[in-house]
């Protein structure tokens, strides 16, 4: 994976589809556009609604249209390359510059389940609409949009059903060899696809200009707000730190359940201890297990659970054709307080299933991955601050009729937050005092005395309350809770009451391949002592 040309590509692209969007507002707001009657009368209510949208706070706006367009063709093109798609829906080659599913539909083969104005399509197609300049755009914009919504249907957070206000900002041009689309067939090479982390990169350097403006603002006294937080504090993990930590964690967990299991073979970076606990969890069957990351972002850790998982079941003899339902129905578990970062974990572990096997669509099974929400409850008051560090304190039930939201994803939220997992394994948020809001660091201070001094400190102490006894926390962090004072009760605490399984001090280099991170980190497994 080229991550120097997808970091340039990210970034260039989130700046051009910020310009276009505002452009296009722009004209769409304009005494010129309304002099069309005709064209302006059709679309007037989305109009006002894009008047209303971008009144209220145009950057967030055009940020959100923009990357609402760039996760849409990130993840087409990435469906397209390991045929996920029935036909490439903006996949081209240089034998053949016009995707598939476009010259199908041009001949006259349309999936039955597309909602499209079939009557419409073909006018455009046939050059029979007046005032249009480039007809077949038009019609290929009409065609993509629907298969966007199609798959909504499948899968509901990457792509929720577009507003149709927002498909007036899809960007003009989709079909020339320099459109958008074209630009990200030609960044997202075909061995870039090979594996899902492609998405999580993208997400990571699509962002990296806004958490360097956050860091500009902290450097003159502004804090963080809650809207930046993720900005701020994400940061990908590497691959190996992950499968250290899974390996360590969750491998672990089965290994000790299961001494002569064969799954030691595909655990390249597990660690066997000279003289292994036995006070560990007893588990009868894969299904049992339940892991989670409470910050999960787009999904790196919980992707890598997820082929570990396949394994155990695979040993245990499991039907192929059920063990990805059974994995994210039962074992895993995830939420993040940023929406495009649950809505990529969420994708990335639907794409695991569904190359696992290939009618996995067919079945009505989703992960068990939320945006963290208020759902305008006390019980969640402020959680977009305080992310998965809040607990809640009630038994009541949501209901679903008085604020229209799934039932589901608030139970799965309630249930991450109240209850306690065989594994928790996460990369937590990096934020100093200094950079809390006020809000944000009196709850930590109250809550997390002794290791208030950085948020990664307070999720040590979350994720082991997020854990079972006897069972495995596992992360990655700053090195500095191993020999500052100000977290000297904390050190007490992990020392005296947990049992440190393995632990790794990785330096100031453990992130060099995303851009030289200078941090001095350490990853460790610890088990939770009752």
């Amino acid at each position: 994976m080229n991550k120097s040309a997808l970091k340039k590509f990210a970034t260039s692209m989130r700046l051009e589809l910020i310009s276009m969007i505002k452009t296009k507002i722009d004209y769409l707001l304009s005494d010129a556009y309304k002099e069309n009657l005709a064209v302006y009368n059709t679309n007037k209510a989305h109009i006002q609604l894009i008047e209303e949208r971008y009144s209220k706070d145009s950057e967030d706006f055009i940020e959100e249209v923009a990357y609402t367009w760039f996760n849409r063709l990130v993840a087409l093109r990435f469906m397209d390359v390991n045929e996920i798609t029935s036909s490439s829906v903006i996949s081209t080659s240089d034998e053949q510059p016009i995707p598939q599913m476009f010259i199908e539909a041009k001949s006259g083969t349309i999936e039955d389940t597309l909602n499209l104005n079939r009557e419409l399509f073909f006018d455009l197609i046939d050059k029979k609409v007046s005032g249009v300049k480039d007809s077949d755009n038009e019609a290929y914009k009409m065609l993509f949009i629907s298969t966007c919504n199609e798959y909504a249907n499948l899968m509901s957070s990457m792509f929720e059903k577009i507003s149709d206000y927002t498909e007036l900002l899809l960007p003009e041009d989709m079909l020339s060899p320099n459109s958008i689309r074209a630009k990200v067939v030609s960044s997202m090479s075909e061995e870039d696809c090979q594996d899902i982390e492609v998405i999580g990169w993208l997400y990571q350097f699509y962002i990296s200009e806004k958490k360097d403006d956050v860091f500009v603002m902290l450097k003159k006294n502004k804090k963080i707000t809650p809207s930046n937080i993720p900005a701020a504090t994400q940061l990908f993990t590497p691959h190996w730190i992950v499968k250290y930590m899974v390996e360590n964690s969750l491998g672990k967990l089965w290994m000790l359940n299961n001494p002569t299991s064969n799954l030691k073979e595909y655990m390249k970076y597990y660690i066997e201890n000279e003289e292994e606990t036995s006070t560990f969890i007893k588990v009868s069957s894969p299904e049992e297990i339940t892991f989670l990351d409470p910050c999960c972002g787009s999904g790196h850790t919980l992707t890598y659970a997820f082929d570990l998982l396949t394994k155990i079941y695979e040993e245990e003899g499991y039907n192929k054709s059920e063990i990805p339902s059974l994995i994210l129905q039962n074992n895993l578990f995830g939420c993040d307080i940023d929406k495009r970062a649950s809505v990529l974990a969420n994708f990335a572990l639907t794409m695991k299933a569904r190359q696992y096997h290939k009618r996995f669509f067919k079945k009505d099974v989703k992960p068990n991955i939320v945006e963290l929400e208020d759902y305008a409850s006390d019980e969640f008051a402020g959680i977009k601050n305080f992310g998965s560090l809040l607990v809640p304190y009630s038994d009541s039930s949501f209901d679903d009729g008085i604020f229209g939201q799934s039932t589901r994803e608030y139970e799965i939220q309630k249930k991450i937050l109240s209850s306690e997992f065989h594994c928790v394994v996460t990369n937590p948020p990096y934020m100093g005092s200094k950079g809390m809001n006020k809000e944000l660091s009196d709850f930590v201070k109250k809550r997390y005395p002794d290791s208030k001094s950085d948020l990664f400190a307070v999720f040590m102490e979350r994720t082991l309350e997020l854990t079972k006894p006897h069972g495995f926390m596992s992360m990655i962090n700053q090195h500095s809770w191993m020999f500052l004072s100000s977290y000297e009760k904390l050190r007490i605490k992990i020392i005296e009451k947990q049992r440190i399984d393995t632990m790794v001090h990785l330096g100031a280099r453990a992130f060099e391949e995303i851009g030289g991170e200078v941090v001095q980190s350490v990853a460790f497994v610890l088990e939770k002592n009752k």
